[in-house]
């Protein structure tokens, strides 16, 4: 997990990465979002805000899966 810190408004968005399990039709994977943002509470917000969108992706991947490494990763584009 990323550091909190003061940044300015003109610094860079850092990576922060949530990290859930799913499970749809018996099977379980693990899953990954990274969320860009300028701070946690930020990036925690916009993945509260987001997670139908999210839930609906890996549960669509967890269906999809063909039993590769068992992690799906995502990445939520920024707006």
């Amino acid at each position: 997990m990323q550091k909190l810190r003061a940044i300015d408004g003109d610094a860079e968005r850092v990576g922060f990465t949530f990290s859930f399990q799913i499970a749809d039709g018996g099977k379980r994977r693990a899953c990954c979002v990274r969320v860009d943002a300028p701070n946690f509470h930020d990036a925690s917000a916009l993945f509260r805000e987001r997670w139908p969108a999210i839930e609906s992706v890996a549960r669509d991947s967890v269906r999809a899966a063909d039993g590769g490494d068992g992690v799906i990763a995502l990445e939520l584009p920024t707006a």
